[in-house]
């Protein structure tokens, strides 16, 4: 009798066990749709917000789930910062500041859904996930910086249930453009690694240049540099693309390149033009395939053969109206007067590099600048010789090549063995053979002119479109 009344006893504590569970799984998931309206609602709220400063005079209505305690407006408690300075950081401009509206809710566990900026962000601890981006963009084909700023009429509790949107103010920065500058913006604010996140995301458009609370930033700012980078540092590094994401590989362990440097630098198709217009009525000499060529001001249509240099004197720019073929020859200069000069060449078209690239004679054991080779945008650079040599310098800065669609710029695939040393400047680097021997080498190139003195491009202008937008926000 005992042992059956013990057994009673144990199904029935059982059986309150599995209730227990069953109740924490089932207040689990309550939670979980809860979170996951909520979230919803606060996506559709940007919207709402974004569509009521389309037209001034139209207000939004929706309806907002907020859950049981509502959400809780701010409209200062992240700030924003726009600045300006020059390249060599002499001089620095004051663009625009301000404010920017925040919409939070808070769940029993802490964890944070808010709308900020135009973004909403999800926040559990020091993680930050972006659930809907800011309409904030950089373009860097037109140069234009896209900066909408959503402010709040003041601080409210806002409860669940229908709410109207209406925008009471907007203001239009009147600097719509700078020229030859870096634009910088800083934002301060409780979702910082979210706007870092977002801006990280953005990463071929931006450049970080103060993460969030790292060893010299404790007050959760994120700042951002946008534009070119300074061409005078552009083989500093060996290798410079967007972001090592545009390096492929087809050998199945990864790319030989070491140290990239994930920047971004002016392309040279004005330059180039330029050139081949001026140098096609002026260029003082033909060049000789069967001697070698002195220092000096050359124009051909194209190069396709063997090319040899001896600078004693003067260095030598070549400038191609298209194509550059190293074949059955290759393009080498025996003599540089102990490193002193250097053959640029300047092409329109693409490079073909089947045969040797590089100093030879008293001029062997140079530095990799005695070689340097200009393309345009739009430019592509293929080894094809599994046995030729390419020591020099290559730039052919681009922004119009998508390797996410196998479209990439510098191809070494044709050239299993190919030996290279050197810097590479541009948008896109793709291996198919691990027994190619790359050795990049980064130099200081402050003395290196990429662009001939008389042949800058244009001043790069970086257009602003930037409005500061007052939204009001209350229950009907």
């Amino acid at each position: 009798m005992l042992g059956i009344v013990l057994l009673i006893g144990m199904v029935a504590a059982g059986s309150i066990g599995v209730l227990l569970v069953a109740g924490e799984a089932i207040g689990s998931a309550e939670q979980q749709s809860e979170q996951e309206q909520i979230e919803q609602a606060f996506i559709e709220l940007s919207h709402s917000i974004s569509s009521s400063t389309s037209a001034s005079d139209v207000s939004q209505t929706m309806e907002l789930h907020a859950g049981e305690h509502g959400a809780i407006a701010h409209h200062d408690s992240a700030t924003y910062k726009i600045w300006t300075e020059s390249y060599n950081e002499d001089n620095k401009s004051h663009v625009a500041n301000g404010s920017i509206g925040t919409i939070e809710y808070e769940a029993d566990d802490g964890t944070k859904v808010a709308y900020e900026g135009g973004g909403v962000f999800q926040e559990t601890g020091e993680r930050t996930q972006i659930l809907s981006a800011p309409p904030i963009n950089y373009d860097h084909r037109t140069n234009t910086l896209s900066f909408p700023v959503f402010g709040l009429t003041e601080d409210q509790e806002i409860s669940s249930g229908d709410v109207t949107i209406s925008q009471t103010n907007v203001e239009r920065e009147p600097v719509n453009h700078v020229e030859d500058d870096h634009v910088f913006v800083e934002i301060e604010s409780e979702y910082c690694r979210g706007w870092e996140q977002y801006f990280t995301d953005q990463s071929h458009d931006t450049s970080i240049q103060e993460p969030c609370y790292d060893a010299a930033n404790d007050d959760g700012k994120v700042k951002v540099r946008l534009g070119y980078d300074n061409i005078e540092d552009a083989f500093s590094s060996g290798t410079a693309v967007p972001s090592e994401e545009h390096i492929g590989s087809g050998t199945g362990s990864g790319h030989p390149l070491d140290n990239v440097d994930e920047t971004r630098f002016t392309p040279l198709d004005d330059t180039i033009d330029q050139l081949r217009e001026d140098f096609k009525e002026n260029a003082s000499r033909n060049l000789d395939t069967g001697e070698s060529n002195s220092g000096g001001e050359y124009f051909a249509e194209e190069l396709n053969g063997s090319y040899d240099f001896q600078l004693t004197d003067d260095d030598a720019i070549v400038v191609v109206n298209d194509s550059v073929t190293t074949d059955n020859g290759g393009i080498t200069v025996s003599n540089c007067d102990g490193g002193e000069h250097s053959l640029k060449i300047y092409a329109k078209g693409n490079f073909s590099l089947y045969d040797d690239v590089k100093p030879t004679g008293e001029c062997e054991g140079e530095d990799v600048d005695t070689i340097q080779m200009y393309g345009t945008s739009t430019s592509t650079v293929d080894f094809h010789d599994s046995s030729s040599t390419f020591h020099g310098l290559l730039y052919v800065a681009s922004e119009e090549f998508n390797p996410d669609d196998g479209e990439y710029q510098v191809d070494f695939s044709g050239a299993g063995g190919v030996t290279f040393r050197g810097a590479i400047v541009a948008n896109s680097i793709y291996f198919d053979s691990a027994a190619n021997e790359v050795e990049p080498e980064g130099i200081d190139n402050s003395e290196i002119d990429v662009i001939p003195e008389g042949y800058e491009p244009a001043p790069q202008l970086t257009y602003l479109n930037i409005a500061e937008h007052q939204i009001e926000i209350k229950n009907d």
